[in-house]
C-alpha cells in the first residue's frame, strides 16, 4: 500500500480529485483539509473511481465493470444490485491487503474465489440436474455458466487502435451504442454491448509480458496476457474472457514494447504526444522515464489481451441451460439420452432452464445472434472431440470404454 494514496479509497466526499500530469499528486483545487475531516469506510464509488475506469475511461478494457455498478439492476449484477453488495463483500480486506486478483498484472494481495462463499458444491437443492451441475464444476468456472454475456450494463471497448491517433481533421462519428469510434489522441475504437465471452482453459496462471520482455514482432498478434491451462490438467476449468484488441507499438531493434509520453507536463514540455503529435518524441521521452533505450525506430503490431470475466453475475435463473451447450439435448432425446424416463421429470423443460436471449433482446441488450445459439463454449474449441454427452469427458470413460455414439448403436 506505500504507492496507493489513503484519500482515494476513503474519501466520502467525492470532491478529491488527482491532478492528471503530477504523478499521482493531489489537486491543487481540492479542499484536503475538508476531504481529511470526512473521511470513512470504502464503497462502490471510491473503488469505482479507479477499477470502472480502468484503462482511461468508464468500460474501457474491463470487460465487467463500469460506473452502472453503482446502482445497477438485478439482471445487471445479482451480488451488488439484488443484495446491495460492496466490494468488500468479497474483495475482504485485512492490514490493508485486499483480496483479489487480475489476469492482466501481476500484483495480488490475496486470492478469493466463488468457492469461498458458494462451496465447491454450490448446487444444493439434490435434484438430478443439480447433482450433474455439482460435476461440472470440476471443469467449468462459475462465470462460465453464470456470466453467459458481459458489458451488459454498458458496453466496452474491445478495439483500440493507436497507430491512427494524430489525426485532427478526422470527425468522430457515433456507432449504434452512441460511442464514438475515434479520438485524435487516442486512435481508432470499436464497442460492443452483451457480447459472448472467448473461453479458455485455465488454471490459476497467467503468462504476461512485462516492460522490456522481448516479443515476436513479426507474429500476426502478440497476447500481452494469455491465460495458462490446459484440457488435460485437472487444476483447470473453462473460463471466460474479454479479449481486448489492438494496435500498439514495438522497438523494432529492441523488440520490446514502447511506452509514450502523453500528457503535457507543463506549457513548456516539447514532447508530449497529446502537444505535439510527434511519435518519435514521445518515445524517446517515455523510454527515458521508463530507464529502456529507445532505437529509435519503432512498427506498429497487432495484440490482445485476456480480461477474465469475474463480475455482473446473473441470477441463477439466467444461467446458461444445458440446450446451449450440449446440441445433443435439443432434439427429441434430452437427458433420457442416459437416464430412464422419468414420468414426474419433464426432461425437455428440464434442460432447456436458463438463460432466456429472447428476453433479454427484449430488455434492450444485443443478443439477437445468440438466440437459439447452441455450442455455446464451442466444445472443440477447447479440446473436446465433440459434444461431451456423445463423446464423453475429458478424464470420464463411457461404459465399457465405447463412445456414447457406439453404446446407442447396440
Amino acid at each position: 500500500m506505500t504507492k496507493i494514496d489513503c484519500l482515494v479509497c476513503h474519501d466520502t466526499t467525492g470532491t478529491y480529485k488527482k491532478a492528471p500530469p503530477a504523478a499521482g499528486m493531489p489537486d491543487p483545487e481540492s479542499d484536503l483539509l475538508y476531504v481529511a475531516k470526512n473521511v470513512g469506510h470504502s464503497s462502490r464509488k471510491s473503488c469505482g473511481s479507479c477499477h470502472f475506469s480502468g484503462g482511461g475511461g468508464d468500460a474501457i478494457k474491463h470487460a465487467d465493470m463500469s460506473g452502472e455498478l453503482l446502482s445497477p439492476d438485478r439482471n445487471c449484477d445479482i451480488h451488488m444490485g439484488g443484495y446491495d453488495f460492496s466490494c468488500t463483500e468479497c474483495h475482504r480486506t485485512g492490514n490493508h491487503k485486499i483480496a483479489g486478483r487480475s489476469t492482466t498484472v501481476p500484483v495480488v494481495e490475496g486470492v478469493f474465489s466463488c468457492e469461498n462463499c458458494h462451496t465447491t458444491a454450490p448446487h444444493n437443492k439434490e435434484g438430478l440436474l443439480d447433482t450433474h451441475l455439482n460435476q461440472h464444476c470440476e471443469s467449468i468456472d462459475c462465470n462460465t455458466c453464470h456470466s453467459p454475456v458481459y458489458a451488459k450494463c454498458r458496453p466496452t471497448k474491445t478495439w483500440w487502435d493507436w497507430s491512427k491517433a494524430g489525426d485532427k481533421t478526422r470527425k468522430p462519428q457515433k456507432d449504434k451504442y452512441g460511442l464514438p469510434d475515434y479520438d485524435w489522441k487516442k486512435g481508432e475504437f470499436e464497442w460492443k454491448e452483451s457480447p459472448k465471452p472467448e473461453y479458455a482453459w485455465f488454471g490459476g496462471f497467467t503468462k504476461r509480458i512485462l516492460l522490456g520482455d522481448p516479443v515476436d514482432i513479426q507474429a500476426p498478434v502478440i497476447n500481452i496476457t494469455e491465460p495458462v491451462g490446459s484440457i488435460k490438467d485437472p487444476r483447470s476449468r473453462i473460463t471466460p474472457f474479454k479479449i481486448m484488441g489492438g494496435i500498439q507499438a514495438v522497438d523494432a531493434e529492441h523488440a520490446y514494447f514502447l511506452i509514450p509520453h502523453l500528457f503535457p507536463r507543463d506549457k513548456e514540455d516539447k514532447t508530449a504526444y497529446w502537444k505535439h503529435r510527434d511519435w518519435d518524441k514521445s518515445f524517446t521521452e517515455g523510454m527515458k522515464a521508463a530507464k529502456l533505450p529507445y532505437s529509435g525506430k519503432y512498427q506498429w503490431v497487432k495484440t490482445q489481451m485476456y480480461w477474465r470475466v469475474e463480475h455482473e453475475v446473473m441470477p441463477a435463473s439466467m444461467a446458461l441451460s444445458c440446450v446451449q451447450c450440449h446440441e445433443s439435448l435439443k432434439g427429441e432425446k434430452t437427458c433420457d439420452r442416459c437416464h430412464q424416463d422419468q414420468r414426474e421429470v419433464d426432461f425437455q423443460k428440464l434442460a432447456q432452464k436458463g438463460t432466456d436471449f429472447s428476453f433479454m433482446e427484449s430488455r434492450g441488450r444485443d443478443v439477437s445472434e445468440l438466440i437459439d445459439s447452441t455450442d455455446y463454449i464451442n466444445f472443440k474449441a477447447l479440446g473436446y472431440k465433440g459434444d461431451p454427452i456423445i463423446h464423453g469427458g475429458r478424464f470420464r470413460k463411457l461404459p465399457l470404454g465405447k463412445s456414447m455414439a457406439e453404446a446407442g448403436e447396440q
